[in-house]
């Protein structure tokens, strides 16, 4: 394993290896330069050369707290080995942010307000925008939840995650006709049309394991390698989400969230009623009922009925989101 490293090091970077230790996202290894943690990233090739720009543009705009994302020789931002990516880094500090009060989740948002803040400007060739991703993602999710239902409304008999799914299917049905029609009162398009001109991004997995925490506590951001060209808010969006099932969201910490996050990226009300429109959407319930049912499937899953079951519950949890944000 050994002679792995030190090849991909001296073939793809240049440098020598002299011994690693693993951590939770690669192995951080010494080299003739300094320490790099050597990483598998989970984005593809398109992902990768965005998140080189969108770093280098945050380190351009002030925004420090991000890995720097080495080149390699043949000046792409990913080694490429038996068609394998790698990536070379600097090592981020191990510990991530806990997660575990409204206070951790209020420091986590007013550190993506600065990520976003300082993200303006950004220009990169391999930006993929798509005016209408997100809208035409939730009428593509609605139909095929209509397809199914009719697949199991021909079925003899029904399995429990075919039960599961005729309980759910109206609410569900009505929640993503809502806000399809929330984004398009927000003003989705718009937006996005107006962020590619002036650059932005979206991190697309801002979220505890990628949030980092140095000796000092300041918060260092992991985790670029599936950034999108997306709406910033569809980050805030998925953090306030991740926020009401990690705490009970009493005391206030949502509207502290955003509170936090308006200080560097001042929230509008069409921003707001955007925000409604992605909390109150069925996003994890929807994608896990797809997943499932585009699949041969020789038995029912226990594990898959229980995590559509806790999707269907957290459903609550973007409605209480929107009751919020509509009293901001």
């Amino acid at each position: 394993m050994e002679d792995i490293y030190e090849k991909i090091l001296w073939d793809g970077y240049g440098l020598r290896y002299r011994g690693g230790s693993r951590t939770r996202s690669g192995l951080v290894c010494r080299t003739d330069a300094g320490l790099r943690e050597l990483k598998k990233p989970r984005g593809n090739a398109e992902n990768l050369r965005l998140a080189y720009d969108v770093k280098a543009r945050l380190r351009q705009n002030g925004f420090p707290s991000v890995s720097r994302l080495y080149p390699a020789q043949d000046g792409e931002p990913f080694y490429r080995k038996d068609g394998i990516l790698y990536t070379l880094e600097d090592p981020m500090p191990s510990a991530p942010l806990a997660e575990e009060s409204a206070a951790d989740f209020v420091k986590g948002a007013e550190t993506l307000g600065r990520l976003h803040a300082a993200a303006k400007g950004l220009q990169s060739p391999h930006a993929r925008w798509e005016k209408d991703r997100l809208p035409g993602l939730y009428a593509r999710r609605r139909g095929e939840l209509a397809k199914i239902k009719r697949r199991i409304d021909h079925k003899s008999g029904y399995d429990p995650i075919d039960l599961l799914i005729l309980g759910y299917y109206k609410p569900c049905m009505e929640q993503t006709a809502e806000a399809e029609e929330l984004l398009e009162r927000g003003g989705y398009t718009a937006l996005a049309e107006q962020t590619e001109q002036n650059g932005g991004f979206c991190h697309n997995a801002y979220k505890g394991e990628n949030l980092r925490l140095d000796d000092s506590g300041s918060i260092f951001v992991a985790g670029f390698d599936r950034c999108i060209s997306e709406i910033p808010l569809a980050d805030l969006a998925a953090y306030l989400r991740r926020y009401m099932k990690k705490t009970d969201g009493n005391g206030g910490g949502a509207e502290k969230m955003l509170a936090a996050y308006s200080r560097h990226c001042p929230l509008s009300a069409s921003d707001i009623i955007l925000l409604e429109g992605m909390n109150l959407y069925p996003e994890k319930f929807l994608r896990l009922v797809n997943q499932y049912y585009n699949k041969r499937r020789a038995c029912v899953s226990p594990a898959m009925q229980e995590r559509l079951t806790a999707a269907a519950g957290e459903q609550e949890n973007g409605r209480r989101l929107r009751e919020i944000l509509q009293g901001i």
